[in-house]
């Protein structure tokens, strides 16, 4: 007698399609995680680059409104008050910040203009007044594209006056 057992297994056909499916959605896992990881990574680099803008920014703005006399120097400008001296530097490829510590930012900037009283001021004079700044405007690099700062000091009366030792006569 002759007893006939089936095993059950797959085909050859069955195990292609299902190897092929496989293949596929790893493929595609692959991709998608390929394209995710380079995002996460852009979005990285450009929120570091965003947050030096930002702090530079903050910091100038700051320096701008504690400073009693604002003052063009070779290489930039310096924000004089009662007891200390804080110096901007400004390097194609990055701005330093030169106070009680030295902050270097690794931001491309462009162009620097210096003026007081709408005349640009391209050199630094002899004295304090002939470097007296009330504006500053900044071109800064950000994924090659421009973005222009501006600050602006506004002096008080009491401080305009003092430097001229005449003016109140």
């Amino acid at each position: 007698m002759k007893i006939n057992k089936k095993i059950s297994a797959f085909t050859i056909m069955e195990v292609a399609i299902t190897m092929l499916l496989s293949a596929i959605v790893i493929g595609i896992t692959y991709t998608v995680f390929s394209i995710v990881s380079h995002s996460y990574h852009s979005y990285t680099i450009k929120h570091e680059e965003m947050n030096r803008l930002l702090r530079l920014d903050e910091l100038l703005q700051k320096d701008f409104d504690r400073a009693e006399i604002v003052l063009k120097d070779t290489g930039g400008v310096a924000f004089r008050s009662q007891n200390r001296l804080i110096r901007y530097r400004f390097d194609g490829n990055y701005v330093l910040r030169i106070g009680i510590t030295t902050d270097t930012f690794k931001v491309k900037n462009d162009s620097l203009l210096t003026s007081f009283e709408s005349k640009v001021i391209t050199t630094p004079g002899d004295n304090d007044e002939q470097n007296r700044l009330d504006e500053l405007g900044i071109q800064l690099m950000l994924q090659n594209e421009k973005i222009p700062y501006y600050y602006h000091k506004t002096y008080s009366s009491v401080n305009l006056i003092n430097r001229i030792t005449n003016a109140v006569n």
